[in-house]
């Protein structure tokens, strides 16, 4: 036989002999024994299972007492303070199994051990016996059962390996532990060992079962650790959240209720779960909708209340879903509760993106222009209300949206009203708003009105001068008490809203004829800015021409288009009724319509259905001394190319005679 089958044959023998199952009866005498002839044969300690082989070799480098008759090594309270802190969460959950384990197995003499992921032994749990007997070894909690310190145990392999394992007495490389055998397995959270649980008891007790209670235990603390991360990641979520949520049973009880439902509710920061929903709302008889679909489980989107709790009464919208189990038989409703007031500046805010507009969008450089809106400009800071007159199309709105977003209030709600586009009897339900059923056709839940959208943000009310006489009133009133009242509510509802009124009519005519309220007037005119005619402003045609065919184009994807020399002026030498709409709209047909890149004063003619005279009142303007040299040089050169450089249909054109022609052509080189 070759020696390596004898060493073989030999280990076979001496690994079954050693065998924890082969040992259980064994006199402690004899016990003794074989752990003295494993630390005197190390032929013999090859015998042992590899995972503890491996532990007694590392006892040995660690240069631990194997004579030690109890261990050594306790944690100072504040050392075991803070293990217990770090460990606060599994203690928490690992107690009830604990308690439960050690009852199950009360007077059998094992004691149910929970140590962290360092080895410090944490909690105890057995009959009083059995915390007596492992007192005699020290095993109390706040020992370490590392290695380093206990030598071979199954607290240290358990958790160094991460997996179950039981070590049997004469195993244990310390004397103190050769009288009992251990069971421990690993509690495992989110891939990351945090410690094992396990059972201790004189090795005579131990059975093969024994591992599988230590296992089933681990298991269990496991589950709950996950559902509890769970739940704690949900509580996490839904407190983040800025809804509500409650869930109610069939019977009213709330069996789960977030933060800031509670808040919602008046509840402020007790949290309300095991109270019934009855009594909290049911003794006012003006919450019974709400109780009526907590009852019924009806499902509901949406749907503005109001609840009544204890004098506070709360404005909410509430979406409630019935829940189902399995068999599909009802078990209750989830409630999502929103505030109203949160809804409205959602509402208000998504709105308010209208006021796109900045003064760096204000186009112009007219002394008079850049006056007005300085003070526009400077003004935007205050709260005051604005009144802007001047003639449609003269930019009003654009300069009521660069105030906003020029103000503290910028990014909250810009809310726009045209007082005429309205007919008179839906004004003031628009304003206002109403409640459900305040009129035939108000729809469910009523409707929230401009100002309560506008809420900390601006109200511009365009055409001002066209609102009813009799909502004139009504109007003054919200903004002197800054409040209002849905049509058909009894609710007073605070608003803080900056107004920014805009008219192209004369106020005081207007006064005058009684059409409109002299104390309205002084009300909305704290700050007036008369914003003037583009014919009072010629000199920002040419600027506004640039920057309008720059945004056309873009918009239609077209090449930049230019504007000839004599188009631009009699661009400049109309009048403008409409303004720099007007403007704008002429620009955007011509980039549409005109035959080439470069628009022409014939094109504008055509298009804006001027007649002759008014070209020939553009080119005899071009001859005066207030054009430039370069200006009149283009302009008489376009003149000449558009009669194909015949210079006495030049001359005709131009309103004079041939030799003042020549004179000009000879001034710029053009003949």
């Amino acid at each position: 036989m070759s020696v390596n089958k004898m060493v073989n044959n030999v280990r076979s023998e001496m690994i079954d002999y050693l065998h924890p199952e082969n040992k259980s009866s064994v006199p402690w005498k004899e016990v003794k024994k074989l752990w003295q002839k494993l630390h005197n044969d190390p032929v013999l300690r090859t015998g042992l299972r590899p995972e503890i082989y491996d532990s007694w070799e590392r006892s040995y480098q660690y240069k631990v007492d194997r004579n030690m008759r109890e261990i050594v090594h306790v944690c100072s309270d504040s050392e075991f303070s803070r293990a217990k802190a770090n460990s606060e969460y599994l203690m928490e959950i690992a107690i009830p199994v604990m308690e439960r384990l050690s009852e199950f197995v009360k007077g059998t003499g094992f004691l149910v051990a929970l140590n962290d992921a360092s080895c410090i032994n944490l909690l105890n749990y057995g009959d009083k016996e059995t915390l007596e007997w492992s007192k005699r070894t020290n095993l109390i909690e706040g020992t370490v059962w590392t290695e380093e310190i206990a030598g071979t145990n199954s607290v240290p392999i358990c958790i160094s390996q991460v997996k179950p394992i039981s070590v049997y007495s004469y195993e244990h490389f310390c004397l103190y532990a050769i009288t009992a055998a251990s069971s421990f397995a690993p509690i495992i959270d989110n891939g990351r060992v945090i410690g094992c649980i396990g059972m201790v008891a004189p090795y005579q007790r131990v059975s093969h079962h024994t591992l599988g209670m230590a296992v089933a235990a681990a298991d269990h603390i496991q589950s709950k650790l996950a559902l509890n991360r769970i739940s704690k990641y949900q509580q996490v979520i839904t407190d983040s959240m800025s809804d509500g949520v409650m869930v109610v049973d069939l019977n009213g009880l709330i069996t789960y209720m977030n933060n800031k439902c509670s808040k919602i509710l008046g509840f402020g920061s007790t949290n309300m779960v095991g109270s019934n929903i009855h009594d909290l709302f049911g003794q006012n008889p003006e919450n019974q909708f709400f109780i009526n679909i907590v009852n019924q489980g009806r499902m509901v989107t949406d749907d503005l209340i109001i609840l009544y709790n204890g004098k506070n009464q709360i404005r909410c919208h509430i979406t409630c879903t019935p829940l189902h189990s399995s068999n599909l038989a009802d078990t209750g409703s989830v409630i999502i509760v929103r505030e109203s007031e949160r809804i409205n500046n959602i509402v208000g805010k998504w709105i308010g993106r209208g006021a796109q507009m900045t003064f760096d969008d204000v186009i112009g450089s007219n002394p008079k222009f850049k006056d007005i809106i300085k003070v526009a400009r400077t003004t935007s800071q205050s709260n005051s209300n604005v009144l802007l007159m001047g003639e449609s199309g003269t930019g009003k709105d654009i300069i009521a949206q660069a105030m906003h977003n020029e103000s503290p209030r910028q990014n909250n709600p810009f809310v726009a009203i045209n007082c005429a586009a309205l007919p008179r009897e839906l004004i003031a339900s628009e304003l206002f708003g109403y409640e459900e059923g305040a009129f035939t056709g108000a729809k469910k839940g009523g409707n929230i009105g401009k100002f309560e959208l506008a809420n900390q943000g601006t109200l511009f009310l365009d055409e001002i001068a066209d609102m009813p006489l009799d909502l004139q009133s009504t109007l003054l009133r919200v903004l002197e008490e800054k409040s209002v009242m849905r049509l058909g509510g009894n609710q007073v509802i605070p608003v803080n809203v900056r107004i920014i009124a805009a008219t192209n009519k004369n106020l005081e005519d207007e006064i005058a004829r009684n059409r409109f309220r002299k104390d309205l007037y002084y009300r909305l005119g704290v700050i007036k800015l008369n914003i003037p005619p583009l014919r009072d402003r010629r000199d920002d045609i040419p600027q506004l021409v640039n920057h309008f065919l720059k945004l056309i184009c873009k918009r239609y994807s077209k090449n930049l288009y230019k504007i000839s020399p004599l188009a631009l002026q009699t661009l400049i030498a109309y009048d403008w009724p409409g303004n720099i709409r007007e403007l704008q709209n002429v620009l955007e047909g011509a980039v549409q319509l005109a035959p080439g890149p470069e628009i022409d004063s014939d094109f504008i003619l055509n298009y804006m259905g001027l007649k002759a005279d008014h070209l020939q009142k553009v080119i005899t303007d071009i001859i005066v001394p207030e054009f430039t040299a370069a200006e009149e040089s283009l302009l008489l050169e376009e003149v000449l190319r558009k009669n194909k450089y015949n210079k006495k249909k030049t001359a005709q054109e131009l309103g004079i005679s041939r030799q003042t022609l020549y004179r000009h052509l000879n001034k710029y080189g053009l003949s």
